[in-house]
């Protein structure tokens, strides 16, 4: 019995103990429980390979600092943006059509050529700066070796000497028309004659070309950007198209994206997709070079390939035959006479005194909008064919002529009943066409009581 009684005590104790150590293995949180892994974040893609400081210590679930990213370590403030965000440009390849070829991007880029890439924009950088030190008569751009061998710059050479070749020869041939000019006037401005190819890249130099988000003109102007740098635009004017007054802003634009940003790449890219792209996509990226900013920017690949493609476009332009570019028919350079009108005119008048045609007139005045100058400008300069405003004035000091021409002036015909298209430019001694172009017509048919802008004509001008 005292046997049974010892078997049964020990039994209890074994499995009591057994009992409290398999329960205290349960339930027992430890330490490492309460500890809570950390959440990486990402670095932003760089050449490094390495995260910066910045990005280690940022939490994920906290929003990027919006902090201004200057890629020049010694500059520590920025000036003044040359943009307001309600007017910053969309990003062209995403609104408009572009009128030349598509060029396939190049392969996608290994951290080697990454590096290469980044080299190019260095290299170029110091082109563009010693080429802007120079004196005007000097201020030529010299690419060096680096850059011209750029794998990225070869691609989009052999692009347009190649599969590209004949429209390249085309867009060529139409440069000698505005090159010039532009040359001239981007000297004049303290900038090298060879940013006037990104003229091409925007317009292929078509100043009448307008973008599906309402760019306008050689140097691809949108409105409250166009009227920041002086150009006038309303519903008989768009300076926009004026090819010399453009260019003088582009000129002017593009020295305060430099002075904005600092690099004359990101100045050119922020001229293509506009300030406030570029800026969003360094803030928010984190990125420390141009080509890092597509990972979390989502540039377009027009944006990302502007500045190879200009470095491209420019090799061929200023060496065509290097590239095997022979006999290019350049068209003749813009050239014109120009005279100020004191009055207003209508186009019609004006050519017929100065001895052209509307049509040369219009070409010659691309930012008139309407088949006359504005009826309420007082002095307007008007360009005119070389060697016609002798005949122009001629005319006009003649008398007798001016006695047969009713003096300038705007005004307003309301229909009644019975009048027709006809009858009315007939009263007025216009034609039928001009009289449905100055009022919008794409009817001959009018209604009582309509309204009709009829502008009288005059011959007064003076030569400047």
């Amino acid at each position: 019995m005292w046997a049974i009684k010892v078997i049964f005590a020990l039994f209890l104790v074994v499995t009591g103990i057994f009992g409290c150590a398999t329960g205290n293995g349960l339930y027992h949180r430890t330490a490492e429980s309460n500890v809570q892994l950390p959440q990486t974040q990402p670095a932003p893609e760089n050449f490094s390979g390495s995260p910066t400081p910045q990005a280690i210590e940022q939490k994920a679930s906290e929003p990027l600092p919006q902090q201004q990213t200057s890629l020049d370590p010694t500059r520590e403030t920025k000036p003044a943006s040359p943009y307001d965000a309600a007017e910053a440009k969309p990003e062209r390849v995403e609104v408009r059509e572009k009128a030349n070829p598509s060029v396939k991007p190049a392969a996608p880029r290994s951290g080697r050529a990454f590096q290469a890439d980044n080299r190019l924009l260095e290299l170029l950088e110091k082109d563009l700066n010693k080429a802007v030190e120079q004196p005007a008569e000097q201020r030529r751009l010299q690419f060096s070796k680096d850059v011209v061998e750029n794998r990225q710059v070869r691609h989009f050479i052999n692009y347009y000497s190649n599969t590209g070749k004949n429209r390249f020869r085309e867009l060529l041939s139409r440069s000698g028309r505005y090159m010039p000019m532009i040359a001239k006037v981007l000297s004049q401005e303290g900038l090298p004659e060879e940013l006037g190819y990104l003229a091409l890249l925007e317009s292929e130099f078509l100043v009448n070309t307008t973008s599906r988000n309402g760019a306008v003109g050689l140097w691809q102007f949108i409105a409250t950007t166009g009227r920041r740098y002086g150009l006038q635009i309303d519903e008989w004017i768009d300076e926009r198209r004026d090819p010399v007054k453009s260019t003088r802003a582009a000129a002017a634009y593009l020295k305060e994206l430099h002075n904005f940003f600092g690099r004359w790449y990101l100045a050119t890219a922020a001229y293509n997709a506009g300030p406030g792209t570029i800026d969003k996509a360094l803030q928010q990226s984190g990125a420390k070079d141009f080509w890092s900013i597509k990972a979390k920017a989502q540039l377009s690949e027009e944006t990302r390939n502007f500045v190879p493609k200009f470095v491209a476009i420019a090799l061929i332009a200023m060496d065509p035959k290097k590239y095997g570019f022979d006999n290019i028919s350049y068209e003749a350079s813009l050239d014109y006479e120009e005279i100020q009108l004191k009055e207003p005119m209508n186009l019609a008048v004006l050519a017929a005194m100065a001895g052209s045609n509307v049509a040369t007139i219009r070409e010659l005045n691309p930012a008139l909008l309407r088949p006359s100058t504005p009826p309420a400008a007082t002095s307007f300069r008007v360009n005119l064919p070389v060697g016609k405003a002798e005949a122009f004035l001629a005319k006009m000091n003649d008398k007798g002529i001016e006695k047969e021409v009713a003096s300038a002036r705007l005004v307003t015909h309301e229909v009644k009943k019975g009048e027709t298209l006809f009858s009315i430019a007939r009263h007025y001694g216009l034609e039928v066409r001009a009289l449905m172009e100055w009022n919008s017509l794409k009817s001959p048919r009018l209604r009582i009581g309509q309204k009709l802008s009829i502008l009288l004509q005059t011959i007064r001008g003076a030569l400047r």
